[in-house]
């Protein structure tokens, strides 16, 4: 969390985050995931030198949005959330702008997102508030103000969280 962001996160979780993060429902690996859902979008999959996959795309007035694809270790099961059925997550930030274009290309890209994953998909601003989530028929779903993906508000998300049972 930053200091313009609301600071109710402290209490769940010593984490904090700057970037947006877009959640897949995928069990694919994450250099498969990003291999199918990257072009979709223009975003150019890129490799790291210790294997990370990263997705990149330029921003029409310089900079670029994307960020690491990688596993979804902050499941909890002590700690139900919207998000422990997720098995990868986008940690999405801009490199021009201050947070607030971060969080607007972050919806925008998410957008994108929801039309063409093949899988369920979720966004949420840094750790705290659950935005938008899509399941895999495409509907896409935005959320109001101040919804966590935590236990408190399981009532308002768990209608749109996947099905996981077999």
């Amino acid at each position: 969390m930053t200091g313009t962001d609301n600071d109710i996160g402290e209490e769940r979780s010593s984490i904090v985050s700057t970037q947006e993060h877009v959640y897949f429902h995928s069990e694919d690996s994450a250099a498969e995931f990003a291999a199918r859902i990257g072009p979709a979008v223009g975003m150019v999959v890129i490799r790291g030198g210790r294997g990370e996959t990263f997705l990149s795309r330029p921003l029409p007035d310089g900079g670029a949005v994307g960020g690491e694809l990688r596993a979804n270790e902050l499941s909890d099961p002590g700690e139900p959330s919207f998000l422990d059925v997720f098995p990868l997550v986008l940690d999405l930030g801009i490199t021009i702008g201050d947070r607030g274009r971060q969080l607007a290309e972050a919806r925008a890209l998410f957008t994108e997102f929801a039309g063409v994953s093949p899988v369920p998909v979720a966004l949420v601003r840094g750790y705290d508030f659950l935005l938008g989530a899509a399941d895999s028929a495409k509907k896409l779903v935005w959320f109001p103000e101040n919804v966590t993906p935590y236990a408190e508000d399981r009532e308002r998300w768990l209608p749109f969280q996947p099905d996981t049972r077999g």
